[in-house]
């Protein structure tokens, strides 16, 4: 029996994933398996939960402290596991699919390769022009774009990447991104408008109207220049002490252990909090006044509530948010973090449009994959 196997390692690679899910079972394909690699294990759980989506394999890539080598060698060797476990429970992997530029996604792409199985890649085509930014990302996915079948490029500037890289156009469909499906999918729902938060902290904020800003870092690039850009919150909660700034870090420990023992704790308009469920995220999004971030999904879900987003990084492969006027990019450097915080305060029409998507990309994506799978 022909399967497309999904494999998923990461928050991101879910959230991306899950609108493409939940059109399948919309429209009655079921000639799907889910497999969470367990690149972020203890994270995606309760997001599995949160989706009611329950993987057909389950993985165990991560070991804490292993090197970026050491995690692609594990993550290959479990999927090529994988991949013959799948043929013994009588199915035949027709097409692998992984979504974005995470160690996950480099290594289905290889294991695909290796099996001569199918390869189609989701949110193809994003490019920095820098190998070291974001680091290894940038990487990951050049990797993947060249062993892939088919590219499910989220815009036009993805499609023009791949182009240049010579890819022949009808391996590509600009299909647009789906964290904007997964947005409508959960804002026009009953727990977006009721969402409690886990942090009562943060719920008083948001229940008081107040001014707030969220801040995430979580990138290796950022790691090294973490003080930079914890002196640039310390000096702009000082400085207005009105807004509240709601840092909620990321468990990696190269970030946690360095903002929970900075000055920022002392700060009475400073929360710093666990990372929050997706839900959650997205509700305090759309109170927020500014975004500081070194995120690309948090650039790509902004435009969708009108959030302007400092993006504390040197270079992004997402630039249709700073063209359309959503970003702005700072680096690490504390004195342009608080010069675009003071000065970049643009004004977003109610009606704008996210320039990542318009929602229903994962209809065509699901559409495309229903053919190839008939063609096979």
């Amino acid at each position: 029996m022909n399967k497309i196997v999904l494999i998923i390692g990461t928050r991101p690679e879910l959230i991306k994933t899950y609108p493409l899910i939940n059109q399948m079972e919309q429209s009655g394909f079921n000639d799907y398996l889910i497999v969470n690699s367990g690149q972020h294990k203890e994270m995606l759980i309760p997001f599995f939960d949160f989706f009611s989506i329950k993987p057909d394999y389950s993985l165990d890539i991560m070991t804490p402290g292993q090197t970026l080598a050491f995690s692609l060698a594990k993550a290959v060797n479990q999927l090529e596991s994988l991949i013959a476990t799948i043929h013994s429970d009588g199915y035949h992997p027709s097409i692998v699919m992984a979504q974005g530029d995470t160690t996950t996604v480099m290594a289905s792409a290889l294991v695909a390769f290796y099996n001569r199985i199918l390869f189609f890649h989701l949110e193809a085509g994003l490019r920095s022009g820098n190998l070291l930014h974001p680091f290894p990302e940038e990487l990951n996915r050049k990797v993947a774009s060249i062993t892939a079948d088919f590219h499910y490029a989220p815009t036009q500037q993805a499609v023009s990447n791949l182009i240049g890289e010579r890819v022949p156009y009808e391996k590509i469909m600009m299909a647009g991104n789906t964290v904007v499906d997964a947005i409508e999918l959960i804002r026009n729902s009953p727990k977006f408008q009721n969402v409690i938060f886990s942090n009562l902290k943060v719920q008083q904020v948001v229940d008081a109207g107040n001014r707030n800003v969220l801040i995430t870092c979580h990138r290796r690039e950022n790691h090294l220049h973490l003080q930079n850009i914890i002196t640039a919150v310390e000096q702009l909660a000082l400085s207005a002490t009105d807004i509240s700034f709601i840092w909620p870090v990321h468990a990696n420990p190269m970030v946690k252990d360095i903002v929970i023992t900075s000055g920022l704790m002392n700060l009475s308009n400073v929360i710093i909090c666990e990372p929050l469920s997706y839900i959650e995220l997205l509700k305090l999004m759309s109170t927020c006044t500014k975004i500081l971030t070194d995120s690309g999904g948090i650039q790509e879900e902004a435009p969708s509530f009108g959030v302007p987003v400092l993006v504390m990084r040197e270079t992004t492969e997402r630039p249709e948010a700073v063209e359309s006027g959503y970003a702005v990019l700072v680096g690490n450097d504390p004195a342009k973090i608080i010069a675009a915080f003071d000065n970049f305060n643009p004004v977003f029409k109610s009606n704008a449009i996210n320039p990542f998507g318009d929602g229903k990309a994962s209809e065509r994506i699901v559409r495309h994959l229903k053919n190839s799978l008939l063609t096979l």
